[in-house]
């Protein structure tokens, strides 16, 4: 493999639902008097707009697997370290849009939940590059 692979995270509704009432919010504050109370809604537009448009995975040639969640989060982790893959629905904190879930587990006891578009194609080709991962089902 010698290109990067880019996945985007699954987006649920209630995400989508959630930043777009946000920024209708943010819109009827700034046409209100005082319209400057609108502007105390603009660090969290910033972090909900930039997670919404930057949560996405990228798979490198050098069998690194890198997680980007908005302007806050980006970590790489090495996928011949990969030890399971299973399917998730929990809610828990993570790097992802959605709530159907892939839960990474690797050998240094680290995890991570991610939401990729395609779950198939994303775990194939996890398993092209290292054929030893289990994958469990549901």
């Amino acid at each position: 493999m010698n290109a990067v692979i880019f996945f985007r995270s699954k987006r649920s509704a209630w995400y989508t639902l959630a930043t777009l009432l946000t920024i209708v919010i943010f819109v009827v504050l700034l046409l209100q008097e005082p319209w400057f109370t609108g502007l105390l809604l603009l660090p969290l537009i910033a972090i909900m707009v930039s997670i919404y448009f930057r949560t996405h995975y990228r798979i490198h040639p050098v069998n690194g697997l890198t997680v980007t969640c908005g302007l806050l989060y980006k970590k790489t982790f090495d996928i011949q370290k990969l030890q399971s893959i299973r399917p998730t629905t929990n809610p828990l904190s993570s790097p992802a849009l959605s709530v159907k879930r892939l839960e990474l587990r690797f050998k240094n006891k680290e995890t991570v939940m991610i939401s990729p578009v395609n779950r198939e194609e994303f775990i194939e080709l996890l398993k092209s590059i290292n054929p030893d991962i289990e994958v469990k089902k549901q």
